[in-house]
């Protein structure tokens, strides 16, 4: 019960922007273009986060178990109840400048170089009535160079000629630059990092058990600026905080051939370095074994502490197992005794460490109209990897892109599609194409369009949401241990038989010993099912007077009704892992339609 956990979100920003351009001509072999792009920005804003209380109810409360959590609502008994306290009004100030200059440099009359420079400063956010700090300094070193070129070879002969096809027939074209995001954009101006709560004139709390319906607090008050006498949850904003940014290169060879088309081959790279991370990793407990650790992993880590106050028996662990006071498992943590800071639980970070790498090649060939036909055929053949494609958890299964160790990051990303081609074009029929008689009006003329799309399924990553935390860090893994390494890169795309592509048999649970050798499962190393549609479009347009037209189409999508499976189950908990039990999101079955246009 209560507001949902980021609402209402009331905004008025009031921006003012400065731009100018400037563009001349130098001689008849430089194209120089300069200018900025300033602008000043207000924004107030209303974000609340539980501003107003959130009441959550459970059918287990307060040590007791009612027959429904609408019971333990009856008679008052709160599971959990969360309140922010703090500011929700803000009066954010942003300032940003924009500089660049660019020369168009004619070399030659089949040979032009693009130089380029441009120079940003992204002001860090300020608060006008200083209510809260976003705690990094406004980051002033974002230089970024432009470099491209576009070479025509006027060769008819020798191996340039043969390979570009003679003059103006040809050409190589590349370029690079340097490009940066945004900081307060990307991860402040909404749910993202909420430094609204952070202390000492704020705070986000969460009261557990309580009976107390209309006050779940107890009685709590809040004073700002007070001494902490809770633990908190901060978000904490490195203050070297810098603007992310990407290195991206493309090189391009396009030549006519033969049958009135042409084809262009290019290869695209990307490299993200300093990209954002917010990720709950800081002041987590001390790891046994790790330098200033006074705990030790308990031989029997799975159940030593049952049989001792609040932790009970279970099917996992029926009987009583001592444990000593120096001594860690994963039915007794001692999860804040091991934090460095005894003030806070675990913290959000808010880093430049997060990367990603792109590579890609991509084939075309461009036929332009003739003998009745048109097409476009494109092949894309590339790799995508980094550390956090998932910050927003858009793909399924992978719930480690926030883990804090770095071993476990760097994979596919959620949206690499290793193979992806697509052919459109469209066809003239020729049936009864040049007859002027009855038959010809209503037979011939016809055009045929034709879509197919084929692409590879992306990845999903195999968890385990009974793991255990293995390595004792306050980061709980949630991956199995993969026995059979050869699994790695498989596609599961088939409903009858993905259990059996997919078995549980070759996954078991991990254990501490299993996290220091590194033999978790890795993330996004199995493939989900792809694409593969076909549409088709006839369509036919009568003049049946003057410069009246009557448009006539049919169209068929997917019209093999091509299924389009969604990932398998990939819990390893669950008694249905490895089944495929729905369609994709994407997948639309055989859709026919006609249609009729009459325009005058």
């Amino acid at each position: 019960i209560g507001n949902a956990g980021t609402f209402p979100i009331l905004r008025d920003q009031l921006d003012h922007q400065f731009v100018y351009n400037f563009t001349t001509l130098m001689g008849n072999r430089h194209a120089l273009k300069l200018g900025t792009d300033i602008r000043f920005s207000k924004l107030d804003d209303v974000a609340q986060s539980f501003n107003r209380g959130f009441w959550n109810f459970s059918a287990a409360c307060g040590g007791q178990t009612y027959s429904s959590a609408y019971a333990a609502f009856f008679d008052g008994c709160v599971l959990t109840y969360t309140k922010a306290y703090g500011p929700d009004f803000l009066e954010n100030r942003l300032r940003e400048y924009n500089f660049y200059v660019q020369d168009d440099f004619k070399v030659r009359a089949n040979l032009t170089l693009n130089l380029g420079l441009r120079y940003e400063i992204a002001s860090a956010p300020t608060e006008a009535k200083n209510r809260i700090d976003y705690g990094y300094k406004t980051d002033k070193n974002n230089i970024e160079p432009r470099l491209g070129f576009a070479w025509a070879p006027n060769q008819e002969g020798g191996l340039v000629g043969k390979l570009f096809g003679g003059a103006s027939n040809g050409s190589l074209r590349g370029g690079y630059g340097l490009n940066h995001g945004r900081l307060f954009q990307s991860i402040f101006s909404q749910s993202g990092a909420s430094v609204r709560t952070n202390p000492p004139n704020a705070a986000s709390l969460s009261f557990t058990g309580s009976t107390n319906l209309a006050d779940p607090t107890n009685g709590f008050v809040f004073q700002p600026g007070a001494a902490q006498t809770v633990r908190v949850t901060l978000a904490q904003i490195d203050p070297d905080l810098r603007m992310p940014y990407t290195h991206q290169w493309n090189l391009t060879f396009e030549r006519k051939i033969p049958w009135n088309s042409s084809m262009r081959i290019t290869y695209s790279g990307l490299r993200g370095k300093d990209m954002l991370r917010n990720a709950q990793e800081g002041n987590l407990p001390v790891a046994p074994g790790a330098p200033g650790s006074t705990y030790v992993v308990a031989a029997d880590f799975l159940c030593a502490g049952t049989g001792t106050p609040g932790v009970p028996t279970n099917a996992t662990c029926p009987n009583a197992v001592p444990i000593a006071a120096n001594e860690i498992s994963a039915r007794v943590l001692r999860t804040n005794d091991r934090r460095p800071d005894a003030r806070y639980n675990t913290n959000f970070i808010v880093s430049n460490s997060a990367e990603s790498w792109y590579d890609g090649v991509q084939i075309e060939w461009l036929k332009r109209f003739s003998s009745g036909l048109d097409f476009q055929i494109n092949y894309t053949r590339s790799v995508a990897k980094d550390t956090t494609s998932e910050a927003t958890f858009v793909g399924a299964g992978d719930s480690n892109q926030l883990g804090p160790d770095t071993q476990f990051r760097k994979a596919y990303s959620r949206f690499h599609t290793p193979h992806r081609f697509t052919l459109n074009g469209t066809y003239r029929l020729p049936f009864f194409a040049d007859r002027k008689d009855l038959a010809g009006q209503f037979l011939g003329g016809w055009r045929l369009g034709f879509t197919l799309k084929l692409a590879s399924g992306t990845p999903f990553t195999v968890s385990d949401t009974s793991a255990i935390d293995t390595n004792f860090d306050g980061f709980t893994e949630l991956r199995p241990v993969l026995i059979d390494r050869s699994l790695i890169g498989v596609v599961v795309d088939d409903a009858n038989t993905s259990a059996q592509i997919l078995p549980a048999s070759a996954f078991r649970r991990a254990t501490p010993s299993d996290y220091a050798a590194g033999s978790l499962s890795p993330r996004n190393a199995f493939f989900g099912d792809g694409l593969r549609t076909l549409d088709l479009a006839l369509s036919k347009t009568f003049k049946p007077v003057g410069t009246h037209q009557l448009i006539v189409r049919m169209e068929a999508y997917n019209v093999t009704n091509a299924v389009h499976f969604a990932f398998p189950n990939t819990d390893f908990a669950s008694v249905n892992f490895g089944r495929i039990t729905g369609t994709s999101g994407a997948y639309i079955p055989r859709t026919i339609q006609a249609a009729v246009r009459y325009v005058f």
